[in-house]
């Protein structure tokens, strides 16, 4: 991918998922409120036209992308299609002087609650924000057993820890990570995309189908992709391969480290801003379990690449 379509890319992404997110909240509002049909065809106006600029995008965009931003604007047509019935159905019942009986049996009525309650766009974005010196977890999220987009942003001395435990493992779709300090990231394999921007000292583990960073400085980075790795405006990111440790299902990888590519140095000469983590100073002993307090910060200064707290 040329350097000007991945940048292009990376704008729409960023825009693409910044209005889904809008559209999101306020479908949530009108889905836990009384839903008019003028509120929701204005947010149906607005899912046309975020469709009608994904259309618009077409060519410019990785096809795995693409298809992702297709199922979302999917699920926010489902989600709609749902408030329209509502507020469709609203009036049907409500001038009715029947007992409270004869509503609970009404079918009507059924065909609209079931699909409120599981809506697919409640959990299509999960978000952690603005949160210091935390070990999270999969329960910290709102909407912890549904599938979707995953967003970290604005973290600091944190250990977000995401791993599948007993069996059980988060649904997640595709991972945005945005403006995070001195956190140690442990996220399962997934078959989307991670985008990272602004990272600085830190260290991530992760799996998935295309790996981004941009902007980021000081982090060490374990980590198995099937495509290569793209950075751009970063220093100082090592990289080495996803730990079998931390594997639920072990698999044959490939050499990620060494297929890096940065978008901010096209020569032919081996880029400054990245390079393979020496085996020697590669993490064997990983926090899995949760931690607090001052055990929380000692473990950080152990593994994050400065060995120690870039905030203190």
């Amino acid at each position: 991918m040329s350097e000007s379509k991945w940048t292009f890319s990376q704008d729409f992404y960023t825009e693409f998922h910044a209005k889904a997110a809008d559209i999101t909240s306020r479908l949530d509002d009108l889905k836990h409120g009384s839903p008019t049909p003028g509120a929701v065809q204005a947010v149906a106006v607005d899912v046309s036209r975020l469709a009608k600029s994904l259309v618009e995008a077409t060519g410019g965009l990785p096809s795995y992308d693409q298809r992702q931003c297709e199922m979302h604007i999917k699920s926010l047509e489902m989600a709609v299609e749902v408030l329209r019935g509502a507020s469709c159905a609203v009036p049907k019942f409500s001038f009715k002087k029947k007992a409270a009986k004869a509503k609970t049996d009404d079918p009507a009525i059924h065909a609209v609650s079931i699909p409120l309650n599981v809506s697919p766009v409640t959990g299509s974005v999960k978000a952690l924000s603005s949160l210091s010196c935390r070990y999270l977890t999969a329960a910290d999220f709102e909407h912890r057993a549904t599938s979707g987009e995953l967003t970290l942003s604005d973290l600091a001395t944190c250990i977000v820890n995401l791993l599948p435990k007993d069996g059980h493992s988060m649904d997640i779709s595709a991972i945005h990570v945005q403006r995070l300090t001195d956190c140690v990231l442990l996220l399962p394999r997934i078959s989307g995309s991670i985008l990272l921007h602004n990272l600085s000292n830190c260290v991530l583990v992760a799996g998935c189908h295309q790996f981004r960073m941009h902007s980021s400085t000081n982090a060490d980075v374990y980590l198995s992709a099937v495509s290569n790795p793209i950075i751009e405006h970063c220093s100082n990111i090592r990289f080495a391969e996803y730990p079998d440790t931390l594997m639920q299902n072990p698999e044959p990888q490939g050499n990620t480290a060494s297929t890096v590519q940065d978008f901010s140095h096209i020569r032919s000469t081996p880029s400054p801003n990245w390079s393979v983590l020496p085996k020697d100073y590669r993490q064997q002993c990983w926090p899995v379990t949760p931690l607090e307090g001052q055990t929380l910060l000692d473990e950080l200064k152990r593994i994050l690449p400065g060995g120690d707290i870039s905030q203190n």
